[in-house]
């Protein structure tokens, strides 16, 4: 009877859905971010702002500046290979030092806008949701680079140095020096939104000193360099270079340490332009390659160490004193009810507002906004700040104490222009009278006086020593970093920006 049954509710039992997962429910997942992101204005954006930087990538001959110089005279002429190894070198660096920005935020989009809380109810797992978002951030790079081809091809063409189409020379670049670099920019990307210390703008400053720590231990103008510690992937293609330089000119001195790669300007080269010489294709021995896949294997390795500290959207918890403790809440009915006990009974019981502009008082209030909330070690770092600007000796003070103390407030100067749109006090803040010319403004000062103030010490004692240049540049300093901050902020409604 029992076999019976079982013959009969076979068929049944084999229409069931199939739980998700595996490759499918990661392609989904990834693919519906990308269609979220592709729908932005920011995307389009992203991507003309791609077709420009390509166009100056490749200067002419007669260009004030260069990108791609050797003993500041010579570079390779701009044929298939070479646009694709130079362009290619490029957007590697962009997108280590500009693409993380863009990408990263992608998780904590999700766990603030509640679509994380959905998925982890869900029986996603955590390892495949990050590798999701990690295959979306390199597809949105990847998509970024695609333009960067195009215009490199169109350039090569433009520019007339080496006519020959060969858009797989011009290709193979972007796959072996973009595709690890942006593999470890996306998988960076994910590792800092699941860290809860490099969620916001501490990781921003964080990603920038790593760079520098990179890039030094790339070491291309040595020659000792090795291409498995160069994340950028400028190693094969700068060596084919000056290869190809001491085989057309052999008469000429060259070395790496002679090389330079980035945007470069120089008065004089309006004057002096450069020196062409042909490269016909940069070849990629196994060992390029082997360093290449490193760098993707890498990726791979951040991501699953990201799982490790990724909290599946658990907001049950928070960190308090040390300790997590159930986040208390008011009962919003609570609230209301209290208010409304609070409420005038008629007109007449209503307070008439004085009329006044209030501008010191937004000052300080703004002040005080910059001021609450942060750590003791925060304000100890400020303490430390003027006690060394002022017992340090000037010269010291002045060419050490004073661009670190200004990289200090750079975390809650970030938060100027848009802190308004994100705690969402936006549209009361600006249907206020005169929103421009008060509240910016007083974001603005209120920037500049915290600036001013842990600066104060060295300002003082400038303006002792007599050293007015120094003193007005500083001065200077204090005033404009917070006007850019702010002005980052109303542009993008973002802290990335600045």
């Amino acid at each position: 009877m029992s076999a019976a049954l079982e013959t009969a509710t076979a068929p049944f039992a084999s229409r069931a859905p199939r739980a998700p997962g595996g490759l499918g429910e990661l392609w989904r997942l990834a693919r519906a971010d990308v269609f979220e992101r592709m729908r932005q204005t920011s995307f389009l954006v992203s991507m003309l702002v791609m077709v420009w930087l390509a166009h100056g990538m490749m200067p002419p001959a007669t260009a004030g500046y260069r990108t791609f110089v050797i003993n500041s005279v010579y570079r390779p002429a701009y044929g298939a290979a070479w646009v694709g190894g130079l362009s290619a070198t490029l957007t590697s660096i962009y997108f280590l030092f500009v693409g993380f920005y863009l990408v990263k935020g992608s998780v904590e989009r999700d766990r603030r806008t509640g679509v994380g809380q959905i998925l982890a109810a869900a029986r996603v797992r955590g390892l495949r949701y990050l590798f999701a978002k990690a295959i979306s951030n390199l597809v949105v790079l990847l998509a970024m680079a695609a333009v960067v081809v195009v215009t490199a091809l169109v350039m090569q063409q433009v520019l007339g140095e080496d006519r020959r189409f060969d858009p797989l020379a011009t290709a193979m670049p972007f796959v072996m020096v973009v595709l690890p670099a942006a593999s470890f920019t996306a998988a960076a990307a994910v590792f800092f939104d699941c860290v809860p210390m490099l969620r916001g703008g501490l990781g921003n400053v964080a990603w920038f000193f790593l760079l520098g720590i990179l890039m030094a231990s790339a070491g291309l103008d040595r020659r000792d360099a090795s291409p498995f510690a160069d994340v950028m992937g400028g190693f094969t293609i700068s060596r084919v270079a000056l290869a190809e330089l001491h085989r057309a000119h052999p008469d000429v001195p060259i070395s790496s340490q002679e090389m330079s790669m980035g945007v470069n300007v120089d008065p004089r080269w309006k004057k002096q332009h450069v020196l062409t010489y042909p490269l016909r294709s940069i070849p990629w021995d196994a060992r390029s390659a082997a360093s290449r896949l490193l760098w993707i294997s890498l990726a791979a390795g951040i991501v699953a160490i990201a799982n490790l500290c990724f909290d599946r959207f658990d907001r049950a918890a928070e960190r308090s004193g040390g300790r997590f403790t159930k986040r208390e809440e008011r009962p919003v009915v609570a609230i209301v009810t209290a208010a409304a006990v609070r409420a005038p009974r008629s007109a007449s019981e209503l307070t008439v507002a004085p009329r006044a502009s209030g501008f010191a008082a937004m000052l300080r209030a703004e002040v005080l906004l910059l001021l609450k909330g942060h750590s003791y070690g925060w304000y100890l770092g400020v303490l430390a700040a003027l006690i060394t600007g002022t017992f340090v000796p000037l010269k010291g003070a002045r060419e050490f104490v004073l661009p670190i103390a200004s990289l200090w407030p750079v975390l809650i100067w970030s938060a100027l222009g848009q802190r308004e749109r994100r705690e969402g006090a936006a549209p009361v803040l600006f249907s206020s009278p005169r929103p421009l010319s008060r509240l910016l403004a007083s974001s603005w000062l209120a920037g500049a006086v915290l600036a001013l103030f842990v600066f104060a010490p060295v300002l003082v004692r400038l303006a002792i020593a007599g050293e007015g240049e120094f003193l007005l540049g500083a001065i200077a300093g204090a005033c404009f970093i917070p006007a850019l901050a702010l002005a980052s902020g109303v542009w993008t409604g973002s802290a990335k920006m600045f």
